[in-house]
């Protein structure tokens, strides 16, 4: 690096022989060169003596002067400090600051007197960084010679502030270097100057507080509280929370509280109880006695410090009608440290009034006790009122165990009274949420992939249990993973296992992730469940079933599902705790549901329910565009339509897309449909495929028409005649397209020819008249939609009319993805077909066209085709492109 160095110093001391005067016979040059910077940069990591002349003779280049004061800074020995020394006398304003600042880097005590000196500098700048180059250094000189700048009348704001900060931090650091007295005289004269700023101010009240220690701190801390300045007590209060002394200064600073105003109080008390204890006595006497706000600070500072006559107050408060104080008061109870806390609040729980053990069980079970299960239990078994046991198992809801489940059931199913019953079914189905366990215990017991269920395949459990077993919850049913096992077919992954100890099975077709992983409850819950659902009645077993729909096991599942099929009292719960099933396991009979129920509530409920569980993953995409459309088809509102298209949302295939297009004419839903619409568009179009057959570099070679009136010329094709045309003329692609995008130029000359390209069209006899769509192009039919030899015009609007370039090229562009059609010229949308009437013409060939007529020519030249387009390929916005999709009058 040393060699390096030396290299790039030759290049430093030639730049630096002409940099100054190039930049100032040349303004516009370059500000910092490469060299000079790499050069500093060397310097700063290895510089030695040597080096100095070249960095401190930039020292006065504005654009060098930072890299070069770095690299001295770094230089060890006496010449790197008297080239900033000197540089003083060569630099002005910033540069200088600069300069001062690395002086002060650098610890040089030999430029003390030259600082000092500054202080009397006209630029504000350099006597502010000055003073704090001297506050640094720190030596006696500075602090001499900041006091006597400070004594000069003349002095700025902002140079005085400078100053003053210059001379706290001298006091700073005598006070760090162990000189008290010195810092303490230079704090305090600060402190008593009437002209020292506020900051300064308030950094000597703090500075002198903590030089001074303990008791010894009081007297000028005290003042300050008393005082006017608000600005000076809050820097008391910051000095006091640093201030040592203990409990005998605590106290001091106690006897304070009553001689300070109202408004000072809760800031102060906030300060006593912070310093902990000492303050007791205090505090508790503005607890009984002050406005609302400063009691509530105060029995906070006292719950803080653990004084002990503070949870009698607080108990005395519980009954309080302001509300402010009762809540204070729990709160109290709730987190008083140590054992007396703890008395207390069992004392309340034995306490002969109803409403105080109520209280107490809430507080407990909101963290007052530190094992509050027991005691909640116990009340909740025993206790004589039924306020009580409904309260203690309602606050038994977050906190309760497995441990705690069989007296919960028992409570549940013994309950005297419905405000226990449902306390207790609450509590038990709080204890089974938390007991959901996603990353599932998965034991895969067998694995098929193939043409599912008759054709070939072949048994993948060995690589699916490896899969399972790194931990992953889902796996990808893929011929990467598992091979192609059925060339030419499409492939299911089936995979049955236990999750969680429940038996389940799972599909995915290929290309989609097979989740395995579902959120269930461990197997002990379910079965105590199902065990006390057997010998319970009454509500408490419509409760137990409700419980069972939560914990998504399969047994669970089994016993709602029975209980469904019967009639009774407890078939409205089963019903719904079938359609509440967490996974799609469910899904089957929740369709039923959907599909015939007699009764409309659980009708409605169960396809909400069924919407729910297809989104869950759980399902082959097959299946679930199925079941959506038969949800779709069953809908009997514009609300149960808006649930299916949600769902239709999260789906990314053409299929799904063109089922929600399908609802567009209904107006009570097509704001929710384009919604959809554009969510699928987003995600179609990952496995486009761009086609080269539709560009004929070379020649029509393989394209079929009329080649009298066709011909390639220049890279387009050209087609046309200098005499009438009898009949229209089509050149024909060799391709045949589906979903695709095209995107071609096209010119008519003169403008008034008439032509246009068709698209998913068929000849129609050996002369190649075309069937099917056309995008039309002429004078007053670009970016028009019409459908040649067929029905005519589909989509007849004018809104690219304006963007044609008349007699030039234009940008012609056209997506069709299922019964949706959009033409756009020049980057403007025109047409925007819906044409879901007609299914049978998805896909056929794409053609020229040359109408027949007077002499004209039209000029094709193709840019690009992919089939299975992705939307972004048509620069308009999605939600536009939707929302402007009409269905052609039939």
């Amino acid at each position: 690096m040393r060699m390096r160095a030396a290299v790039l110093m030759s290049v430093l001391f030639a730049l630096c022989a002409v940099s100054l005067p190039a930049r100032a016979a040349e303004p516009e040059a370059p500000l910092v060169s490469w060299e000079q910077t790499e050069a500093l940069r060397l310097l700063s990591l290895s510089g030695g003596p040597a080096d100095v002349p070249a960095a401190a003779a930039l020292l006065g280049d504005a654009a060098q002067s930072h890299l070069a004061r770095l690299a001295l800074e770094a230089i060890p020995g006496p010449e790197a400090s008297q080239a900033l020394r000197d540089a003083l006398a060569t630099t002005s304003g910033p540069l200088k600051a600069g300069v001062i600042g690395s002086i002060a880097v650098r610890r040089d005590l030999e430029a003390v007197p030259a600082l000092a000196a500054l202080l009397g500098d006209a630029d504000p700048v350099v006597a502010g960084a000055a003073a704090a180059a001297l506050a640094r250094l720190a030596p006696p000189e500075a602090a001499d010679a900041l006091k006597q700048a400070l004594a000069r009348t003349d002095l700025s704001p902002v140079t005085r502030a400078a100053f003053c900060d210059g001379l706290l931090g001298c006091a700073d650091a005598l006070a760090a270097d162990g000189k008290k007295d010195a810092a303490l005289a230079l704090y305090d004269s600060l402190l008593d100057a009437a002209d020292t700023p506020r900051t300064a101010r308030c950094g000597a009240l703090r500075g002198g507080a903590l030089a001074r220690g303990g008791a010894d701190a009081l007297p000028r801390l005290t003042d300050a509280m008393k005082g006017e300045d608000r600005h000076l007590f809050e820097a008391a209060l910051r000095a006091a929370r640093e201030l040592g002394g203990g409990a005998k200064v605590t106290k001091a600073l106690a006897a304070l509280l009553p001689e300070l105003p109202a408004e000072r109080k809760t800031a102060f008390i906030q300060l006593l109880g912070e310093r902990g204890d000492g303050a007791g006595p205090a505090l508790l006497a503005e607890a009984r006695t002050a406005p609302a706000p400063v009691q509530v600070a105060a029995l906070r500072a006292l719950t803080r410090i653990g004084h002990k006559p503070a949870l009698d107050l607080a108990k005395d408060w519980l009954g309080s009608q302001d509300a402010e104080l009762s809540a204070a008061a729990q709160e109290t109870l709730k987190y008083f440290p140590g054992k007396r806390g703890d008395k207390m609040l069992k004392d309340m729980l034995r306490d002969e009034d109803p409403a105080t053990r109520t209280l107490a069980v809430k507080l407990v079970g909101a963290g007052g006790l530190e094992e509050p299960n027991k005691p909640l239990m116990k009340a909740a078994e025993t206790d004589q009122d039924a306020a009580v046991r409904a309260a203690a198992l309602g606050a038994l809801r977050n906190i309760a165990g497995t441990k705690e489940m069989p007296a919960l059931l028992k409570r549940l199913t013994g309950a005297p009274t419905p405000e226990e019953t449902q306390a207790a079914e609450g509590a038990l189905a709080a204890l089974c949420a938390r007991s959901l366990k996603v990353t599932a215990d998965i034991v895969v017991t067998k694995a098929v992939y193939g043409a599912l269920p008759d054709g070939p395949s072949a048994d993948v459990t060995e690589t699916v249990a490896r899969i399972v077993a790194s931990g992953a919850p889902a796996v990808d049913a893929s011929n990467a993973l598992f091979g192609d096992t059925a060339p030419n077919l499409v492939k299911k992954l089936q995979v049955e296992c236990t999750v969680n100890g429940s038996p389940a099975v799972r599909t995915a077709a290929e290309g989609e992730q097979l989740t395995l992983a579902a959120a269930t409850a461990p197997a002990e819950i379910a079965d105590a469940f199902r065990a006390a659902y057997d010998t319970a009645d009454g509500e408490a077993k419509a409760a137990l079933l409700r419980l069972l729909a939560t914990t998504g096991n399969a047994a669970a599942l089994d016993t709602l599902k029975a209980a469904a099929a019967q009639d009774g009292p407890l078939k409205d719960a089963a019903l719904r705790g079938v359609c509440a099933w967490p996974t799609a396991d469910a899904l089957p009979a929740v369709m039923e549901l959907a599909m015939a129920s007699p009764d409309p509530a659980v009708k409605t409920q169960a396809r909400r329910d069924a919407v729910r569980m297809l989104g869950l993953g759980q399902t082959e995409t097959a299946e679930r565009l199925r079941l959506f459309g038969e949800l779709l088809a069953a809908a009997a509102d514009a609300d149960e339509k808006k649930l299916v298209l949600s769902g239709l949302a999260q789906i990314p295939r053409a299929d799904a897309l063109e089922m929600v297009l399908r609802q567009f004419p209904d107006e009570a839903v097509k704001s929710e449909a384009v919604q959809a619409a554009v969510a699928i568009a987003k995600s179609l179009g990952t496995t486009g495929r761009e086609d080269a057959a539709i560009l004929p570099a070379a020649g029509l070679a393989g394209w079929k028409g009329n080649t009298e009136y066709w011909r390639f010329e220049d890279g387009a094709a050209v087609g046309g005649s200098g005499e009438k045309i009898p009949r229209n003329e089509f050149l024909w692609a060799p391709v045949t397209v589906g979903d695709f995008y095209l995107a071609l130029d096209v010119k008519l000359d003169p403008p008034s020819a008439n032509a246009g390209i068709q698209f998913r069209s068929k000849p129609v006899d050996e002369a190649g008249q075309a069937l099917g769509y056309q995008a039309d192009a002429g004078p007053e039919e670009w970016g028009r939609l019409y459908h040649e030899h067929g029905r005519g015009k589909l989509d007849w609007t004018d809104r690219a009319a304006a963007a044609v370039k008349h007699g030039e090229w234009n940008r012609y562009e056209i997506l069709a993805v299922g019964p949706a059609i959009w033409l756009v010229i020049n980057g403007k949308l025109g047409a925007a077909c819906l044409d879901i009437n007609k299914e049978g013409e998805r896909s056929g060939g794409i053609a020229v066209q040359i109408h027949g007529g007077p002499p004209q020519t039209a000029s094709y030249r193709f840019v690009k085709l992919v089939h299975d387009p992705a939307f972004s390929l048509l620069e308009v916005d999605a939600k536009r492109l939707f929302s402007a999709l009409a269905v052609p009058e039939l």
